[in-house]
């Protein structure tokens, strides 16, 4: 009985001084070079996505202006051969894209389909339409929102090729997300976001029509969201971004976020009182994911701020609790880090 309890007094003991070194070893500071890459760009805690589908004449008469004049982004699935769409082309080809958002494909027109060749003719369609609209890469990702037709007849291994002739890419699923259909108050919408926080995740809804009072139509767009409801989400959505919490983005660029911050990985070359030298490479295919990433990295002490370089890109940072913030290509170049 006297042997067992040394022995746990032992073991005891020995279990105490396991956990003071690994205190120990918690509490002793990163070295200067250490580098993470943050989940969410800005190392934000979460991300939000915001979608308008159908190209309804609310969505450039009220939605993209309330967004643009609290600088933030959605994308806005559109349907180039629909009737709202063609009664107020300008709009779309000048003015929606021109504040910051971003084009989605939701087919051509909006229409069934019963066979695999019409699929690909409304798909294609839509996505020359955006390319043509839209200053950028060729090809690039857009993304893509089944639409909700009476009938879609094409086979999923056959869709899935049409997407992937279009670099086109699937959004998450509307069940659970809709904006009227499935939640009607500022509050229940600002709890995905809430929600997206917590789990550090990322969560979205998907919007049809919103309020219009000015013109004075007979008629309002499908599902319209009271600008009651509207502009307080837009406001609580611009709270959590501005307080550090939430990324408020478009889905393209959230999915190349997560695709690229998968496979990243950073490797330090040097690090010195005078100089960091690092780079950041990851496997997604440089032609189509092209998203910046955001590095943490641990500077040495006395460092007040610092310049930061890679080829193309230059930014003075400051200093915080040891470290810097900042966005960098996963592209395999040196980045330099130098105090200022």
């Amino acid at each position: 009985m006297q042997g067992n309890r040394k022995r746990n007094g032992l073991l005891r003991s020995g279990a105490a001084v396991l956990a003071l070194s690994l205190a120990a070893c918690a509490a002793e500071p990163a070295q200067p070079g250490a580098t993470r890459v943050a989940k969410w760009k800005d190392d934000r805690a979460a991300a939000f996505l915001l979608m308008f589908d159908d190209s309804w004449p609310s969505h450039f008469q009220v939605a993209a202006p309330a967004l643009a004049e609290r600088g933030l982004t959605a994308t806005f699935y559109i349907n180039p051969g629909k009737g709202e769409y063609r009664a107020f082309t300008n709009q779309w080809e000048q003015q929606v894209w021109r504040l910051g958002m971003a084009y989605g494909n939701h087919t051509w027109a909006h229409a069934s389909v019963t066979n695999a060749a019409q699929a690909e003719q409304v798909i294609t369609a839509c996505t020359d339409e955006i390319l043509r609209l839209v200053p950028g890469r060729r090809p690039r990702l857009i993304s893509y929102g089944q639409p909700g037709v009476k009938e879609w007849r094409v086979a999923t291994n056959d869709l899935q090729a049409l997407l992937d002739k279009n670099h086109l890419i699937s959004r998450p699923p509307f069940a659970g997300h809709g904006a009227v259909y499935h939640w009607q108050t500022t509050t229940q919408m600002l709890a995905l976001a809430d929600r997206a926080i917590d789990s550090k995740g990322l969560e979205y809804l998907v919007i049809h029509g919103v309020e219009r009072l000015q013109p004075n139509w007979s008629y309002q767009d499908f599902w319209a969201l009271k600008q009651a409801v509207f502009f307080p989400l837009l406001d609580g959505l611009k709270e959590r971004r501005d307080q550090g919490r939430l990324w408020v983005t478009d889905h393209i660029a959230a999915h190349k976020y997560e695709t690229e911050r998968a496979s990243a990985k950073v490797a330090v070359q040097s690090a010195s009182p005078r100089e960091i030298r690092l780079s950041l490479a990851c496997a997604a295919d440089p032609a189509l994911y092209d998203e910046p990433l955001t590095l943490v990295t641990q500077v040495p002490a006395g460092w007040k701020s610092c310049i930061m370089a890679q080829p193309g890109t230059n930014a003075t940072l400051a200093v915080a609790q040891g470290a810097v913030r900042y966005d960098a290509l996963p592209d395999g170049r040196t980045i330099t880090l130098k105090p200022r």
